[in-house]
């Protein structure tokens, strides 16, 4: 007898709609699934009136940098992202936790903090310390040497040469990264250091990447790479990347690239959303603000070619307030040509495929950990429809709703 089954009006699978059906659940595993007139009895019993999804991802997050309230009293500085206790740290942690969790994402990849705090997140989420996604965990971005601008040191183990490159992702390794993150270009701010440059300008050469890639890919991790300018995400596929992170500027070379390496982006509109229309709010120099705008619009060219000719994309948002949610990620899908489903998808199966995790996420299907979220309305018609979160069951367990749960059969 299942521990608990759950019928659903509608349900998405992480690939197609299923139509009514009921999906059961036993020991964190999704043990059933098919038409409710067939279902066993359980022990307990959830309806959904909306869709039933899977647990959504979000590839690109920072529980660290995720902001509660707009800053006050001036243009935002570095200080404020990071408060100087470490107490304080955990608590705004733990908060992002719980609110990406009740959005409805159940797997996060941490993008990088300093002092290797999103191993510990992921760790703290583990051991039940916090509620929060599951964490995959990058350490410290690795950098070249004054690529990264002044005040945010701390957030980068800087390189020089082949050399220097494989020694940091060897100890990243050691320390227990999941993701070996590569900062590959600078950002839309366009500059690292006094270097003040175009967005995007590239940083670290493509023996360098190819080094950090090697070394995770030889005990079973995986690398990304922040790359904003055609160079630089060209210098990061053919080094061998498992993904590029925003990939804002794409030209024909860059999307035959991806293709013909099969290399997934994790667009993170999101952000540049998020920038360009709360930037100022949210304590950012006006100059942050308008290049999101002028980023945000390039980008979206660039990525619907991409998607026209069949580059595969997961889902990240690289967040900087909850506004910047997976479900406006998902929006912002729509906009560059992806029908609803194709959002879901890139949010759900696309994800779990782009972290390696397609044995056991981002689907509906027996066997798969139960990582299960249910929505008022249907997204696969209503992009917008999957910020209305009423359920979410992360491996198994009813983590938001669990009011609506029924005694089944005694």
């Amino acid at each position: 007898m299942p521990e608990l089954m759950i019928n659903a009006g509608e349900v998405f699978d992480g690939v197609d709609l299923l139509g009514p059906t009921s999906v059961g659940v036993d020991d964190g595993r999704i043990s059933w699934v098919g038409p409710a007139s067939e279902a066993p009895q359980a022990a307990q019993v959830l309806d959904v009136d909306g869709t039933l999804l899977p647990g959504l991802f979000d590839l690109h997050f920072h529980h660290f940098l995720l902001l509660k309230e707009p800053i006050s009293g001036g243009e935002r500085d570095v200080s404020l992202d990071l408060p100087p206790l470490i107490a304080a740290k955990i608590f705004q942690a733990a908060w992002g936790a719980e609110t990406w969790l009740s959005s409805g994402v159940t797997t996060v990849r941490d993008a990088g903090a300093p002092d290797y705090l999103a191993v510990a997140m992921r760790e703290a989420v583990a051991d039940g310390w916090t509620e929060g996604p599951r964490v995959f965990a990058s350490g410290p971005l690795i950098a070249q040497h004054g690529g990264i601008r002044l005040g945010n040191e701390d957030h980068v183990e800087e390189v020089t040469g082949e050399v220097e490159a494989r020694k940091t992702a060897r100890l990243q390794l050691k320390r227990g990264v999941d993701v070996l993150k590569i900062y590959g270009a600078s950002s839309i701010g366009g500059g690292g250091g006094r270097l003040i440059g175009p967005p995007g300008w590239p940083q670290l050469s493509e023996p360098e990447m190819r080094a950090i890639v090697e070394e995770g890919h030889k005990a079973g991790r995986l690398a990304s790479a922040h790359a904003v300018s055609s160079a630089s995400i060209k210098n990061a596929v053919r080094a061998g990347v498992d993904w590029v992170d925003h990939a804002d500027i794409l030209d024909d070379e860059a999307i035959e690239l991806l293709l013909e390496h099969d290399t997934p982006i994790v667009p993170t509109q999101a952000i540049a959303w998020s920038l360009a229309n709360y930037g100022l709010e949210m304590g950012f120099g006006k100059h942050i603000a308008e290049k999101a705008k002028e980023m945000a619009a390039l980008a979206q060219e660039g990525l619907s070619r991409a998607w026209q000719a069949g580059v595969r994309m997961a889902a990240g948002t690289d967040a900087d307030n909850p506004r910047a949610s997976i479900a406006q990620e998902c929006v912002l899908f729509t906009e560059i040509g992806m029908d609803p489903i194709d959002a879901l998808r890139a949010a759900t199966s696309a994800s779990a495929e782009a972290l390696h995790q397609e044995d056991s996420l981002g689907r509906i299907e027996v066997g798969k950990v139960a990582d299960l979220i249910a929505v008022d309305g249907n997204p696969a018609e209503r992009i917008s429809d999957l910020a209305n979160v009423d359920v979410v069951i992360k491996e198994g367990a009813v983590v938001r709703g669990d009011e609506r749960l029924q005694s089944g059969a005694a």
